[in-house]
């Protein structure tokens, strides 16, 4: 049996899920009275999210995404594990999990209307060829008129797990010209731009190019101000003292087109850089981002 018919006929009976073949990849489609998703099972990436109350979208992915087996979709909220940016001696950026295929364990809609879902991966002889340790992952998104996405990281080895780790969150907005992001002020990030160098953030963000910025130090909520929209997005966050905003202005990557730089940025919740994360034997650490929207005045 496929994996689409797997999951079609584990799943039946969970009203507002479906799944469906999207050329290479299988994605679980969400459309509830609250919200709608679509969320790849490699990866287990969330490729887009619109609760009922907006027109637009507010986790952003590309027009024209490609569906490929070993690339993750461009856009939503992929999962860089075990490592955040690139590796010292790889050719893989953000880890390996975000292009492999994950078990969804469990799916449910709640009396008022959430619907969660529970994705899992374990260690293989595959992954420990890249990466020689024992360990079960865990993504639990909670979809509705919020998101909330937590991975879950549980050391199954006998020493300690060393990791960086990302939710690289892609916002939708309506004109990065005229979006205002606060939260971070006062603060200083790592320019990757600029030679990581250390500057201070003396007042809120806005962008006029290309940005790309690990601010440290901070567990704030983040609230991204778009007037072309009239939303503020609010960008909160668990277990993670270090947020990335990017934008690539016009120099995008693959799977992207120029002129979709002007309505997106990604506010992401991270363990990077400095702020790496030790995991101790049988030991669960939580990584989380939880979004919402709220209109503006």
């Amino acid at each position: 049996m496929s994996l689409l018919n797997q999951l079609q006929t584990r799943f039946d009976q969970v009203a507002g899920l479906r799944f469906i073949q999207q050329d290479a990849l299988v994605l679980a489609i969400i459309d509830t009275p609250l919200a709608e998703a679509r969320i790849a099972v490699q990866g287990a990436q969330l490729i887009e999210w619109r609760p009922k109350s907006e027109q637009k979208a507010v986790v952003w992915c590309a027009e024209a995404p490609t569906y490929e087996t070993g690339k993750s979709v461009r856009g939503g909220i992929p999962i860089c594990w075990p490592w955040f940016g690139n590796h010292p001696t790889l050719n893989m950026a953000h880890g390996f999990v975000r292009t492999r295929d994950w078990q969804l364990i469990g799916a449910q809609r709640s009396t008022e209307g959430i619907l969660s879902l529970h994705w899992r991966l374990t260690d293989s002889p595959d992954t420990r060829a890249i990466w020689p340790h024992a360990f079960e992952l865990d993504v639990l998104m909670h979809i509705g008129q919020e998101l909330r996405v937590q991975l879950v990281t549980h050391n199954t080895g006998n020493a300690p797990l060393g990791i960086t780790q990302g939710l690289h969150t892609y916002l939708h907005i309506g004109d990065t010209r005229s979006v205002i992001i606060r939260g971070l002020e006062g603060g200083f990030y790592l320019d990757k731009l600029n030679g990581f160098a250390r500057t201070p953030q003396d007042d809120v963000i806005t962008i006029s190019g290309a940005l790309d910025r690990i601010y440290f130090g901070t567990t704030h909520t983040v609230e991204v101000e778009d007037t072309e929209f009239n939303r503020v997005i609010v960008v909160a966050k668990e277990g993670s003292h270090s947020t990335v905003v990017w934008n690539p202005d016009e120099q995008v990557p693959a799977g992207m087109r120029p002129e979709e730089s002007r309505v997106m940025v990604c506010v992401e919740a991270v363990n990077a850089a400095d702020d790496t994360i030790s995991v101790a034997p049988g030991e669960r650490k939580i990584l989380g981002t939880t979004l919402s929207v709220r209109h503006m005045s």
